[in-house]
């Protein structure tokens, strides 16, 4: 659910870190990250967001279902948006254009932070189905474990950046987490896959219990935005 009592012109602010899903006609989504360079007064009210060029994109290309989503005191903030490339004194740029208004986001009841620390995943696959003409069947692994890095974490779930084929969505799996040298286990499931520009594969997953490491991954989010705070002053 999105909540939409927010001013019109709310945006990111110059050099704010930014998150953009693309979604093409074909294939996966695509999330990145970028910072926005400049903003651009328009002649209706609105505002164009110049934002650096991903890595690994392409900066002459236009992209039409485009969401923009970053941080601000209200909370996470996402709007839809277009690109179309563009060009300014500092070099080649993307330019994006608000097709409605920012919106914050409810569904997240957890504040989140970027933190990088490895996260293990392990789960039970599902059995084949049986082929009684067959003697012969290999064997299913008991468990499968893949290690991944964090790339955002709050007391309710995780993204995670993997390296080879996730969990299918819907998966119940043991998510591992390191914290001042402590694991924290916990039960958790997996909710959506991302393709990252980078070659990765975006993972995030909702924790069945926030409540049993609540305390020290929310003492972690905050420390982690307090000490990014001081750093960018």
């Amino acid at each position: 659910m999105q909540h939409r009592d927010v001013p019109p012109d709310v945006h990111p602010g110059v050099l704010q870190t930014v998150a953009l899903t693309l979604r093409p006609t074909a294939g996966e989504p695509v999330a990145l990250e970028t910072r926005v360079l400049d903003l651009e007064p328009q002649s209706d009210g609105s505002t164009t967001l110049v934002v650096a060029c991903p890595n690994g994109m392409d900066p002459h290309e236009h992209h039409f279902d485009v969401t923009l989503s970053w941080t601000y005191p209200l909370g996470r903030m996402e709007c839809p948006v277009s690109t179309r490339p563009g060009r300014r004194a500092y070099g080649e740029v993307w330019l994006l254009r608000p097709s409605s208004p920012a919106a914050r986001l409810q569904q997240r009841a957890y504040f989140r932070a970027r933190i990088s620390m490895p996260v293990l995943l392990r789960w039970t696959p599902a059995a084949e189905d049986a082929d009684d003409t067959v003697d012969e069947q290999p064997e299913q692994p008991e468990h499968v474990e893949i290690l991944g890095v964090v790339v955002d974490v709050s007391e309710g779930g995780l993204m995670a950046s993997v390296r080879t084929e996730p969990p299918p969505v819907g998966t119940s799996v043991e998510a591992t987490t390191r914290v001042d040298g402590d694991n924290l286990v916990q039960a958790a499931r997996i909710v959506r896959h991302v393709r990252f520009a980078n070659g990765g594969i975006g993972v995030a997953i909702a924790f069945v219990d926030p409540s049993l490491h609540g305390d020290r991954l929310r003492r972690l989010v905050f420390e982690t935005e307090r000490r990014r705070r001081r750093v960018r002053r």
